[in-house]
């Protein structure tokens, strides 16, 4: 079994390969006040609610863009499996071409979840990354990684909005039944969940007329399930492609790092 961890701003995603397929994924809030001690008992308390153990666990990845906690979570790996986890960095073998002004400011976590769409689906390809941030990439008809754009979060936003306005209700993101609402908590809703949804398929076509032709278009990230429904334009929801681009990160390069 292969351990693939996924740390965000948010949360930390966990998956287990068995072979080449995903056994098990965990989600957990990312705490930067947790120590070395504690990601031990989080990461060990996901493998047991599966009935696995540490000694199953025959290799591990990392891929963070959260700096303070990065050598932490890798201590707690390498403390529970007993094995120095990858840390997807600068250098590492991807198989991912870059279109970009300096290809090591791409973040590791936007290089893993290309490699993953790339392993699954036909380019060109268009992928919404709805998390912390929204972040919409592009691989072209030949395979390059050519360009993101990055904007607030779907949640991160209105979490924003509701801390500035404080008389607007907590809205808990879900498609309301019109556009037109007619109460405070459905406005929010329809800003907030329509108006991402409207903003993505804006830019998938915007996106699209720049790579010169319709693209696989693919939605993954904590938020997608809650955008994908109130989206017009034909897409994929793929939660997984992270896991899935950082297991093959992985197997490129296991033994030589």
């Amino acid at each position: 079994m292969i351990l693939i961890l996924d740390l965000g701003n948010s949360d930390l995603s966990v998956a287990i390969f068995k072979g080449d397929k995903i056994y098990a994924t965990f989600r957990t809030p990312c705490d930067r006040r947790k120590g070395i001690d504690e990601y031990v008992k989080v990461l060990l308390d996901m493998l047991q609610t599966r009935g696995i153990s540490p000694t199953d666990i025959e290799g591990a990845i990392l891929s963070s863009v959260v700096p303070q906690l990065t050598k932490i979570v890798k201590g707690a790996t390498k403390r529970l499996i007993g094995k120095e986890p990858l840390v997807l960095g600068v250098g590492f073998k991807t198989g991912l071409a870059f279109k970009a002004d300096n290809p090591n400011e791409v973040g590791a976590d936007l290089v893993a979840v290309c490699v993953g769409a790339l392993k699954h689906y036909e380019p060109p390809i268009v992928i919404v990354d709805l998390g912390t941030a929204t972040k919409i990439l592009a691989i072209d008809k030949n395979r390059v990684y050519c360009g993101v754009a990055i904007a607030p979060g779907v949640k991160t936003s209105s979490e924003n909005l509701i801390r500035i306005a404080p008389q607007l209700p907590y809205t808990g993101l879900v498609k309301p039944k019109k556009v037109l609402a007619t109460n405070t908590i459905d406005a929010l809703n329809s800003g907030i969940v329509c108006g991402n949804a409207s903003m993505v398929d804006g830019m998938i076509r915007k996106f699209e007329r720049e790579l010169g032709g319709k693209a696989t278009r693919i939605l993954t990230g904590g938020l997608s399930s809650t955008i994908s429904v109130a989206m017009e334009e034909e897409h994929i929801v793929d939660k997984n492609l992270i896991f899935y681009g950082l297991y093959e990160i992985y197997l490129k390069n296991v033994g030589s790092k």
